[in-house]
């Protein structure tokens, strides 16, 4: 081959290299494989005692609610068995007592802005369902403790000061019924805790944060601060 034609064809692969972009060198450049996120296993065993600690407190603060034997009065329009989350009293039905001693007495009774006669069976999602499965107890237990407030004919005044007044009346019905609510969470205390455990195990997330000692707050029910 002639020194012009060798010229020309060196000239040609140096251009066609150029025209793809391809490197002249086949050194392979080495590539930082991207580190994957461990994603530890929750452990139900220690979900399941910080459950039990937290069962215990609600349990306690279920006692204390119904010793104190100050629950609401039921004025709702139409009367019959109503729930009443905040009577006009300021007095806190048994649910939502419960849930004032995480988030505070203003943030529990500004529930009953969306509806005074808020159910905890009805509670699907939000702040207090993120509560429910991390106070410790099955939700239909909390559903036992909240029981329905009842308005008769009669108003909630003493008609004759020897007889117990329809207000008395009410407070003895409801004290009788959280005894046996007492009965119904002690004598299936195990199994309702592990319903509670397998209920919150759904939700990693909340999980872990109960894991840390921390609960659910009360998200947009919290009271704007002072000032």
């Amino acid at each position: 081959m002639s020194r012009l034609r060798l010229c020309f064809a060196s000239f040609m692969f140096v251009s066609a290299v150029a025209a793809t972009g391809c490197p002249s060198s086949t050194t392979a450049v080495p590539v930082t494989p991207k580190p994957v996120p461990v994603v530890v296993k929750l452990d139900r065993a220690a979900v399941r005692a910080k459950l039990a600690e937290r069962r215990q407190e609600m349990f306690q603060r279920f006692l204390a609610y119904r010793e104190g034997r100050i629950y609401p009065i039921n004025e709702l329009p139409g009367g019959g068995f109503r729930h009443v989350w905040v009577d006009n009293y300021g007095n806190l039905c048994a649910a939502a007592t419960l849930i004032s001693g995480d988030w505070g007495r203003d943030a529990s009774a500004a529930i009953a802005q969306d509806n005074v006669e808020t159910k905890i069976a009805d509670v699907m999602s939000g702040p207090i369902e993120d509560w429910i499965l991390m106070s410790g107890l099955a939700k239909h237990e909390l559903v036992a403790i909240q029981v329905p407030g009842w308005q008769g004919n009669d108003p909630i005044v003493d008609p004759v000061p020897v007889e117990p007044s329809a207000r008395d009346q009410e407070i003895t019905r409801l004290y009788q019924i959280y005894v046996d609510v007492e009965r119904q969470l002690t004598s299936l205390w195990d199994e309702s805790l592990d319903e509670a455990t397998d209920a919150l195990m759904k939700h990693p997330a909340l999980a872990r944060q109960l894991l840390r000692d921390e609960v659910a707050g009360p998200g947009r029910f919290a009271t704007p601060p002072v000032g």
